[in-house]
């Protein structure tokens, strides 16, 4: 598996099983250099629409539901997962997002 093929959107899960969504690439000369990664949850937080909310069912089912068709989605369009170690390994940095900041698709 190539870490040069990285896009955004593809998913990157660490060593405990959490998984992040590319959100940015960065590249030199035509070669990966980093990638910046958001946790999948907060990313869904934030994409997703609530309003079809069926009654009983809290968010946090909801959202977990949401992660796992991502992920499910990405596995059927055969779009690999990619590990962060083997990233550094591979000396592709990885940067996190800051989720003390404003998420860009929050309207305030």
């Amino acid at each position: 598996m190539s870490m040069q093929n990285i896009q955004t959107n593809d998913l990157v899960r660490d060593e405990y099983g959490n998984h992040y969504l590319v959100v940015g690439t960065n590249e030199e000369e035509g070669t990966l250099k980093n990638i910046q990664v958001s946790n999948l949850w907060y990313e869904q937080a934030f994409r997703a629409s609530f309003e079809e909310a069926s009654a009983g069912k809290s968010i946090g089912i909801q959202l977990q539901e949401k992660v796992n068709n991502y992920i499910e989605e990405m596995e059927r369009n055969e779009r690999p997962i990619y590990g962060i170690r083997d990233l550094i390994v591979n000396q592709i940095d990885v940067y996190a997002v800051d989720i003390t900041k404003p998420h860009p698709n929050s309207v305030l």
